[in-house]
């Protein structure tokens, strides 16, 4: 690797540590003070650990499905915000499509330098058009992440139908098992090692 490869490669680096410190403002507009809601990175960090083992189960059940280009896909698909801030998802819905060409040219901007600059963009549009596999399966865990942020939530409650409604973008039985049992309380943290 050269040194001009490795300085393109550290200036997003450097400029992604923002994300670690951006905080998701769906959540400040439910109602959440800013050290309740997540930040942008711990968000794409959680659900590209989701999108592992959704995506490595489905595979071992015989579904085509490219655990790593899922699992990159996961990783970047909030990437953009870095740059242009995060809306929330009630917010984008509201503009009905505006921002997504300001995310694009963020995500464009922020990796224009990078050696795999086409790689990125191609899979963030990909996740944005919700049509392979891999985008839907994206979409689940970018959903389930939230519903595990907001719920128990006073503020968060009206929040809840959105989590029921998103099935027709990802088209698995299995999203609407995963929200019920989060809802539910079926599902809980794993804390037995505290017991022991």
């Amino acid at each position: 690797m050269t040194k001009n490869t490795l300085k393109k490669i550290l200036k997003v680096f450097l400029t992604l540590q923002w994300a670690k410190e951006l905080p998701r403002q769906g959540f400040i507009a439910l109602g959440f003070k800013r050290n309740e809601a997540d930040s942008v990175a711990a968000h794409s960090w959680t659900t590209s650990i989701l999108v592992y083992f959704l995506a490595s189960e489905l595979a071992k059940n015989g579904v085509k499905i490219d655990i790593n280009k899922a699992v990159k896909m996961a990783l970047f698909h909030d990437m953009a915000e870095t740059i242009v801030g995060d809306v929330g998802t009630f917010v984008k819905s509201m503009a009905k499509g505006a921002f997504a060409p300001i995310e694009e040219e963020g995500l464009k901007w922020l990796v224009s330098d990078l050696p795999s600059k086409e790689e990125v963009v191609q899979l963030v549009e990909e996740y944005m058009h919700r049509k392979t596999i891999e985008a839907r399966v994206v979409k689940v865990a970018d959903n389930l992440d939230a519903l595990a942020q907001v719920k128990g939530v006073p503020a968060a409650e009206s929040s809840i139908k959105y989590f029921k409604e998103v099935y027709h973008l990802t088209r698995f039985n299995w999203h609407k098992v995963a929200v019920d049992m989060i809802l539910k309380g079926e599902v809980e943290p794993e804390r037995s090692w505290q017991k022991k």
